[in-house]
């Protein structure tokens, strides 16, 4: 008895000591009290609403919550950023922007757009020590593809704008490898012109750093993304669909001791039309090697302009250089996967395909002139409940499988003869998944 009257005292004493305490029931059931920060900058954002502003959110992009917390100064607090518009005037917008000081958020300024909506918002790194800028994006009325835009950033103490211009595309890119991000906007001139301009912060202030002109044969931008050309030098690629044809046609930006320029319009050895390709495929890392390649479109042998089979010689760029051609491939876009060719079949390998219920064919050929082709192998994209059963067939070489389809090989008896004639090993390793997302 007394060593379980001394358990207790011991118990109550670590309890006493740990800063325990025992609520009632009532007390454990009462909502998470918000923080006195929370309080004031909730009261900041109701004394705006009070004045007549919604609170609205931007439309597209990662960052699209009517509030939003972002350390822009680096001093370790977030910054609150705020989005409204004006109920009696809804296409006029505003962005406020508070400072954490202490347990209180104090308003430090706000920037003005006129719209139909907030598009979007970003926040880029505007020094190599990682302070941040703001840039928000108004979707402007009417039919323009144009949107506007706002620059805007945290300097001694204030929301200072730093530029107000009209866009059809933009991205941040660090094209002059200093650590921070350059602003690459695509727009038009006085002459309707498509160009490209490049601002980067230097001095306290956004800095125009030059203006190139895009492909004049391309109509709608459907693709800007960060790359990298031989040497692993910065640049933006920007994909265009062309007014009457299919396809895509690349321009290829860059900045270095000569400027900022277009280099896919300074001299190519690919073809007379350029980067333009009659197929939707972007440029893209093909062969993993960290650079950027694009593709050009060569027709298979055996195939003519109506009924064209293409294969894709892919090449790497660098500025003052012809495009180097590094590797070919057969994509299948609609079926998700691509094949690298030997080198030595360029010129003397060609497809055909076939559709069935649950099951497509595409069957690799050497191309003979005057004679019958012959078959090398066959790859087979299966689906359906017999999937299984068709992929574990004795001929069957198993490449790939996911949840709703199974992707197999088989070879052809007749390769047997042929120089171009590939092991079960080399198809498995040449062929893959295609993981980005195709430009359609």
């Amino acid at each position: 008895m007394k060593r379980i009257l001394f358990l207790a005292v011991v118990c109550g004493l670590l309890l006493t000591l740990g800063g325990c305490e025992f609520k009632s029931g009532d007390a454990l059931l009462q909502a998470p009290q918000p923080s006195t920060t929370y309080k004031s900058l909730q009261k900041r954002i109701n004394g705006i609403i009070d004045d007549g502003a919604v609170q609205v959110a931007p439309q597209t992009g990662e960052n699209r919550t009517s509030v939003q917390l972002k350390d822009l100064d680096l001093d370790g607090e977030d910054e609150a950023i705020a989005f409204f518009c004006e109920a009696r005037n809804p296409d006029q917008f505003h962005v406020y922007v508070f400072k954490k000081d202490g347990t209180e958020y104090t308003t430090i300024g706000s920037v003005t757009g006129t719209g139909v909506q907030i598009a979007s918002v970003s926040y880029p790194t505007l020094l190599p020590t990682g302070e941040k800028g703001i840039i928000v994006s108004w979707k402007l009325s009417g039919e323009s593809a144009l949107f506007g835009m706002t620059v805007c950033c945290f300097q001694d103490g204030e929301l200072k704008t730093l530029l107000e211009t009209t866009y059809t595309s933009f991205i941040t890119s660090d094209l002059d490898t200093d650590g921070a991000d350059d602003l690459v906007l695509l727009t038009t001139d006085a002459t309707d012109r498509r160009i490209a301009q490049l601002y980067s912060y230097a001095n306290n202030k956004l800095e125009f750093k030059g203006e190139t002109s895009l492909s004049p044969e391309g109509q709608t931008v459907v693709s800007l993304k960060k790359g990298w050309l031989r040497g692993y030098q910065p640049a933006v690629f920007a994909e265009s669909k062309l007014e009457l044809s299919a396809g895509l046609m690349t321009d290829i930006f860059t900045y270095d001791e000569d400027g900022f320029r277009n280099i896919a319009l300074e001299g190519d050895e690919v073809s007379e039309q350029g980067t333009y390709r009659p197929v939707s495929i972007p440029s893209t890392d093909v062969n993993s090697d960290q650079v950027t390649e694009v593709p050009a479109a060569v027709v298979m042998p055996g195939t003519s302009a109506s009924d064209a089979i293409y294969m894709l010689d892919w090449y790497a760029y660098s500025p003052g250089d012809d495009p180097v051609r590094v590797c070919t491939t057969y994509q299948n876009v609609s079926e998700n996967w691509q094949f690298l060719f030997p080198e030595n079949w360029r010129s003397h390998v060609t497809v055909s395909k076939n559709t069935s219920e649950n099951m497509t064919t595409t069957t690799f050929y050497e191309y003979v002139e005057e004679g019958a082709n012959v078959p090398l192998f066959t790859i087979y994209r299966l689906t359906g409940d017999m999937r299984n059963y068709y992929a574990s067939r004795e001929s069957m070489i198993e490449l790939v499988k996911t949840r709703s389809e199974i992707y197999t090989a088989s070879i052809a008896p007749e390769a047997a003869g042929s120089s171009f004639a590939l092991s079960e090993e080399e198809i498995l390793q040449r062929f893959s998944i295609i993981t980005q997302a195709w430009s359609n």
